[in-house]
């Protein structure tokens, strides 16, 4: 399977066209990669914008380029069937730094063409988390691939930041300084219905606590001091996308504030839940207590 590794510079605007806001592609930049991530060959399509007729200025300011640099370009369709005829007629393993390019290509083949899929590609990887998990790194927040080149003293002065033919250039010279065999056939994933599933999930957070995919079970605490069942002080309140209620232990006393919230996934549900002890209040036992304590550590 040929590998290729993909970037797109697209410009963002609200579209009555588009009926809302839609991300065009200007630009496709592709290079076939070999075994050992060298480059082989390198594709490279400027496409004349019909929905969004302006760039944007932070467009234009982070690529540097300007409306009439593509009043010469193509067409998306001609784009890509030339980038298809680029790839070969077997489907290709595909890398892009960040899955957000993939999103935008995909978004543009449903919206010009009418495909649902990505029909060049056969398997897919993620170039930016692969190279984060190589590394030991954590995925909480994306890192640039310029910032990666900086980090590892990549050569880039003789290519241009932020057009995509050149960033497909940096992400294979990165690729080539953690790239093992192994560990790289183990990131991708095959382009299957599955894939795309996960890939277009719109995830929601449960706001009615009716909601059957809400079980009984994520709304109950057990107290952290001496294991017994909580009891519920009130009702549960619904409070940026989350569920409060107060909690007391009757065998214990300590009293708690808890903190639920249910997102969909494309599993089914992820609940994150959170118990907080309340601070002791200062009633006379308190005091008394704390006196006695304090005198005993004398």
């Amino acid at each position: 399977m040929t590998t290729i590794i993909l970037d797109l510079e697209w410009n963002g605007s609200f579209s009555k066209k588009a009926h809302g806001y839609f991300n065009e592609i200007i630009e496709i930049g592709a290079v076939k990669v070999g075994p050992d991530m060298q480059v082989i060959d390198r594709f490279g399509a400027v496409i004349r914008p019909t929905v969004s007729r302006k760039l944007t200025e932070w467009v234009t300011g982070l690529t540097n380029i300007k409306d009439e640099d593509l009043q010469d370009g193509t067409t998306f369709a001609k784009a890509v069937a030339a980038l298809q005829a680029f790839i070969g007629p077997e489907p290709a393993a595909v890398l892009t730094w960040s899955n957000t390019d993939l999103m935008v290509l995909l978004e543009n083949y449903r919206f010009f063409t009418g495909e649902q899929t990505i029909p060049f590609m056969g398997a897919y990887a993620d170039a930016q988390l692969y190279f984060e998990q190589r590394q030991g790194l954590g995925t909480a927040q994306q890192i640039a691939l310029s910032k990666v080149c900086e980090m590892l003293q990549v050569k880039d002065d003789d290519v241009s930041a932020h057009r995509a033919p050149d960033d497909c250039v940096l992400t294979a010279r990165v690729l080539q300084r953690v790239y093992d065999e192994a560990s790289l056939a183990q990131a991708f994933r095959p382009a299957d219905a599955d894939f795309y599933g996960r890939l277009t999930f719109k995830s929601s957070t449960l706001v009615d606590l009716k909601d059957p995919r809400i079980r009984p079970a994520d709304l109950q605490f057990r107290c952290s001091a001496c294991g017994r069942g909580l009891k519920r002080c009130g009702e549960w309140k619904l409070h940026g996308y989350a569920f409060f209620a107060a909690f007391r232990c009757g065998a214990c006393g300590q009293e708690y504030n808890a903190r639920v919230q249910v997102r969909t996934t494309y599993d089914g549900v992820s609940v994150k839940r959170k118990l907080v002890p309340k601070p002791a209040k200062e009633t006379p036992e308190n005091i008394l207590k704390s006196e006695v304590e304090n005198n005993g550590k004398k």
